[in-house]
Parts: C-alpha cells; sequence; structure tokens
C-alpha cells in the first residue's frame, strides 16, 4: 500500500494524524474518451467510486483519518445518521463491521427511488442499528437520544460522525485526494485541468480538494456542484470548513504553509440542485445515461448525475477545455443484500406502501410531497 501524500509531502504529520489504511490508493485517473470526443472536450475521471474492495466512493478517504481516530478513542458504538438511501450510512457500516463496531445509523425522509432501496436493503446484513427520523429536526434529536441511551448502556462514549464525514479529520481525505491528483498529473506529464468538478452535499470533499489544491499548488479551478439546501451547502461553511483545517495542520506541522481562504473564492454552484436534496433533475438523468452509456461509468442521480450535468454543459460552452470529473459513487459494491423485514417497521412503507405506519415529522405535515410515507416517490 502507497504512502499517502500527504504524509510524503508533510512528513512532520505522521504520527501526529490519526490514520489508518483503508483505501486502495491512488484510485484511477482515466480519460473519457467517448465521451470526450462526444462532448468537444478532453474529460477525465479521478475514479474513487474504485477505492474499496467493498464498497468504494469518497467516504472511505474520509475514514482512514476518521476511524484511526475511533480506535484510538476505543468507542464500540458509532453514530451517524443521513438520508434514507444514505450511502454514508452504508460505508459507516461497512467499515464498523471490519473493525467489530456497532453502526447506529439514524434515517431522514428524501424521495424514494430504487437506489434507496437497496442501499437500505445491503446495510441491513451489516449489522447497523436503524432508526428513522423523519426530518433534519428528528436528526437532530435522535441524534442526541442515541448517544445518551448508548453512554448508558455501555457507559464509554459513543464516536459519532458528522453525516457525511465531513469533519476536520473526514476533509484531510480529500486534501489527500487533491495531492495525489498533482502528483498522478505530474508523473503521467499531463497539464493540469482547466477545472475540475466534484459534487458538494455535506461539503467536506469540496473543501478538503480545496485546501488540497492550495497545498499541492494545483491551479486548476475547483467547481463544488451544490447537490442539498443553502442552509447545509454554502460557500461561508466552507470557508470555515478550509479555515479550520488549514489551521489544524498548521498546529500539527509549522511546515504547512498558511492557507486562509474567503467565502467569495469559492465556485459553488447552485444551479443543478433542482426541487431539492435527492430529488433528480433531467439534467442528472441525461449525464447519468450518458456517462453509463459511452464509457460504462455509473452514476447516480442525487450526487454525481448533479455534478457531471454541470461539467457537461461547461464543456459544451467552453469546448476544447480539459477537464476533470471527481467520480464520488461506489461503482462496484461487492455486499449481500437482506431482507425489508429485518428492519423496523417504520422502514416497511418504503418497500410496500401498503404497510401504514404513524407518521409524526413536522417537515411531511407541512409539506406532504416530502413525505414517503404519504405516497411520495419518484
Amino acid at each position: 500500500m502507497e504512502e499517502r501524500e500527504i504524509f510524503a509531502k508533510f512528513p512532520a504529520l505522521k504520527g501526529k494524524v490519526p490514520f489508518i489504511p483503508l483505501a486502495n490508493l491512488p484510485t484511477p485517473l482515466t480519460p473519457m474518451e467517448k465521451l470526450s470526443s462526444h462532448i468537444g472536450a478532453e474529460i477525465w475521471v479521478k475514479r474513487d467510486g474504485l477505492s474499496h474492495p467493498v464498497y468504494g466512493g469518497n467516504k472511505i478517504r474520509k475514514f482512514e483519518f476518521i476511524f484511526a481516530d475511533i480506535l484510538r478513542r476505543k468507542a464500540r458504538v458509532v453514530i451517524t445518521g443521513g438520508g434514507l438511501g444514505s450511502h454514508h450510512t452504508l460505508a459507516t457500516a461497512v467499515i464498523a463491521r471490519q473493525f467489530g463496531l456497532k453502526a447506529v445509523c439514524c434515517y431522514f425522509c428524501e424521495p424514494l427511488g430504487e437506489e434507496i432501496r437497496q442501499n437500505l436493503l445491503m446495510t441491513v446484513p451489516l449489522g447497523a442499528e436503524f432508526h428513522f427520523c423523519g426530518d433534519y429536526p428528528g436528526l437532530a434529536l435522535s441524534f442526541l437520544w442515541q448517544y445518551l441511551r448508548h453512554l448508558l448502556l455501555s457507559r464509554r462514549p459513543p464516536y459519532f460522525i458528522y453525516p457525511g464525514a465531513s469533519s476536520t479529520l473526514g476533509i484531510l481525505g480529500y486534501v489527500n485526494a487533491a495531492l495525489e491528483i498533482k502528483a498522478q498529473l505530474d508523473s503521467m506529464g499531463l497539464p493540469e485541468p482547466e477545472a475540475i468538478f466534484v459534487a458538494v452535499g455535506s461539503c467536506g470533499t469540496f473543501a478538503g480538494l480545496l485546501l488540497g489544491a492550495k497545498l499541492a499548488n494545483l491551479k486548476s479551478r475547483i467547481i463544488g456542484v451544490q447537490v442539498t439546501e443553502e442552509s447545509i451547502a454554502n460557500r461561508r461553511k466552507v470557508a470555515g470548513m478550509v479555515n479550520k483545517t488549514a489551521r489544524f495542520l498548521r498546529t500539527l506541522a509549522p511546515e504547512v504553509p498558511p492557507v486562509e481562504m474567503e467565502a467569495e473564492e469559492m465556485e459553488l454552484w447552485g444551479n443543478y440542485l433542482g426541487p431539492g436534496y435527492a430529488h433528480p433533475t433531467p439534467e442528472a438523468l441525461r449525464a447519468l445515461e450518458l456517462a453509463g452509456e459511452l464509457e460504462g461509468l455509473p452514476l447516480e442521480t442525487t450526487y454525481t448525475g448533479k455534478a457531471m450535468a454541470a461539467l457537461l454543459d461547461y464543456a459544451k460552452a467552453n469546448p476544447g477545455k480539459c477537464l476533470l470529473f471527481v467520480d464520488t459513487f461506489a461503482e462496484k459494491p461487492a455486499l449481500e443484500v437482506g431482507d425489508y423485514h429485518r428492519l423496523p417497521k417504520q422502514f416497511w412503507p418504503v418497500f410496500d406502501p401498503s404497510h401504514k405506519v404513524p407518521c409524526w415529522c413536522l417537515t411531511g405535515w407541512l409539506k406532504p410531497g416530502y413525505c414517503w410515507k404519504k405516497g411520495a416517490q419518484l
């Protein structure tokens, strides 16, 4: 397993930053020749979907630092959450099982689709604990209750992973990714792309790429494509995450150069979100179909489809440019599919609408179209 670029560039960080190797790195940096020819640009892809033999995607890079901290703290229970079809909770359950830990997963509503059902079913055999919490306020309350419950049960503090693993330690995974991209470009004799496109949900991947590009002296524009609401993904938040992580690194290793970013510097595009988080858009569906047909690259409609749609529109408006797409979607999951009857009954209507369960969610009451229990699905 190759040394991580963050430690190669800043050796003083070794032993100071919690780290455990989990990912198959470096992930491939490959040309998308058929798509490039079709669009009229030079398009490359960073295939982070191949970062792990069981379940890849962007979370594995983050977990190399987060799970090292979990093991250092000797926690036995990991609490996290996300939308019903969350890739983050699934990835958490995969890695938690790898280390014999219990994953406690809290879920809020999102529009239903086959991918959501599949992700829930793949999480079932991993031994995770499932809790449905309705909406964002319910998610916060569920986190608090589950933390207190497991603290009392085990008399040992659980470890909380922020949704999307977008903590300071998680961001380091994509600081390393940007350094890795720069190293690959140099070793392959390739010019730096004009722009690098990535989906932005909880902001950690975007923040890590921005900081890593600064540290690597990578001049490419880092363009984030917003896939969550403004309250969750915004420039001010991203700037704060970048600057906090930069300060953290400098406290451990003064050799790390100072970085301070302003919110106005961020290129965060919000016009590909559509009606909201997890709502497919026509542009995302077309991008998904095109990448699949021409390159065999699996995307999905919540994150990577919208980011690819932004890249393709940019490529059409700027022909001949070299562009890089960071694929954060798990390409080839090697996971068993479980039976939904093993889930708590609150989740059963996801798979069979004939099951009726009480709905207490405030957002679902105010916006019935938000609530899958009332029949909203795609």
